[in-house]
């Protein structure tokens, strides 16, 4: 059994972190949110919209929106999850997950995660996160941060 996680301020543009057992959703809701007003003819997709999506560099590997404080919030609501543990047992822990700074922009590497963008999106809306990719993430922004 799952839970979606109580957003936080910290969290934008993630207001929408979902736990389950084999893996946890980061959804960019600013983005997710504009993409269906615009579909729907009630408004437009602008840059700060696009900016406020993943978007995918090569098979693993993601810049994410927002900053790495963001990022940093919704992963440890996840490790922080009573369930966390138990279910990251289940994974199969290859290794390679990674944050960095590129250019001014967040980048992740997670070769146990999945994305899904919607149809005739260049934009990802949501990140499907394997447990196992979660702890090293997090150390590789805690460095960051510590720059």
């Amino acid at each position: 059994m799952g839970a979606c996680l109580e957003p936080t301020a910290t969290m934008n543009p993630w207001y929408n972190v979902e736990v389950r057992r084999e893996s946890a959703y980061l959804t960019a809701t600013t983005y997710i949110n504009a993409w269906y007003t615009m579909r729907a003819g009630e408004g437009e997709l602008t840059d700060e919209h696009r900016a406020a999506a993943w978007h995918l560099l090569d098979d693993h590997t993601l810049t994410a929106p927002g900053t790495p404080e963001a990022l940093t919030a919704a992963l440890r609501q996840i490790a922080g999850h009573g369930a966390y543990e138990k279910w990251l047992t289940g994974g199969n822990h290859a290794g390679g997950a990674r944050a960095e700074l590129r250019d001014g922009r967040l980048v992740v590497t997670l070769p146990n995660s999945h994305w899904y963008g919607e149809e005739g999106a260049a934009e990802i809306s949501h990140v499907e996160i394997g447990y196992e990719d979660v702890a090293p993430v997090l150390v590789d922004l805690a460095n960051l941060a510590a720059r």
